[in-house]
């Protein structure tokens, strides 16, 4: 096997891990998956948030014919959801994107995946500081401070969210979650005031960054950089192997790529053209704090 081929399946088992780990994320936020031929259907009884009701292919499916993700899009119009087919590019062909553009469809929204590889146990040393400059504690906490904590970023206006991810935070499922060992928050506090948090969520040996805000007074580099080397010193404690995330600017990507995440890719939303308002977390019952 060449290193070029070797690379490509490298990356295609790494983008698998995240799909499966997305999927099932949205599984526990209290969505349903029901099979459609070749392709699975996601939908939320309750809500019609994007991020929880869509079709995606079949997982080890290499490719999926315009009738089978129809049939798909048939079931999700049928539950008064709009048609949306969302999947990871790289596992699929870009044929299946014109496919999808002959359908009536279109890109709705494109997130960068970056990855952060922990199964080199040599590197658990080099996230670890050598020291915590006077004033800055940073604390894991899997309890209602991290509940609360959200909260507070939800109904600031001062926060800057770095991390705008495809996994809602779903206030008030967060307890339970804990419990059953799907997430943990950390929490960084400058003098005793609270000025980030980021949240991990947690599947097996993967874990999701899925948002990361600190307090814009506070904000600099070297505090983005602490909450980023304490989510990943967090996820090596939960002996998982890999971390991937999200970002939304280049700016951001740029320090994430500096602390040692690599890109691998893309999640792809293609969906029907709607006339009204487009669906947005705020219009939702609450407890939904949905950043995209």
């Amino acid at each position: 096997m060449s290193n070029d081929d070797a690379a490509v399946k490298e990356s295609r088992q790494v983008l698998r891990l995240v799909h499966e780990h997305l999927s099932q994320a949205h599984l526990n936020l209290g969505a349903k998956q029901e099979h459609a031929g070749l392709v699975d259907l996601i939908y939320h009884p309750t809500s019609k948030l994007a991020h929880l009701n869509y079709v995606m292919p079949r997982k080890n499916t290499a490719w999926i014919p315009a009738h089978e993700v129809e049939f798909g899009l048939k079931m999700l119009r049928q539950k008064e959801r709009v048609a949306r087919v969302v999947y990871v590019e790289g596992l699929f062909l870009p044929l299946f994107a014109k496919t999808l553009r002959e359908l009536g469809l279109s890109m709705e929204q494109e997130t960068s995946i970056m990855v952060y590889k922990l199964d080199d146990l040599s590197k658990i040393g080099a996230i670890r500081p050598a020291s915590i400059p006077e004033g800055i504690t940073i604390q894991n906490v899997d309890d209602q401070e991290g509940v609360g904590m959200w909260w507070y970023v939800r109904q600031n206006a001062f926060y800057d969210v770095l991390t705008r991810s495809v996994e809602p935070i779903y206030i008030g499922n967060d307890l339970r979650a804990v419990t059953l060992g799907q997430q943990q928050d950390i929490l960084l506090y400058r003098h005793g005031f609270p000025a980030g948090v980021a949240r991990l969520t947690l599947h097996k040996e993967t874990a999701h960054l899925t948002t990361l805000a600190v307090m814009r007074e506070f904000r600099t580099p070297e505090i983005t950089r602490m909450l980023l080397h304490a989510a990943l010193r967090a996820a090596a404690e939960r002996k998982c192997t890999l971390v991937f995330t999200s970002g939304d600017a280049e700016a951001d990507r740029r320090l994430y790529r500096e602390v040692g995440f690599v890109d691998y890719g893309s999640l792809v939303c293609y969906a029907e053209s709607i006339d009204h308002v487009r669906e947005d977390s705020r219009d939702l019952a609450q407890p939904v704090f949905a950043l995209y």
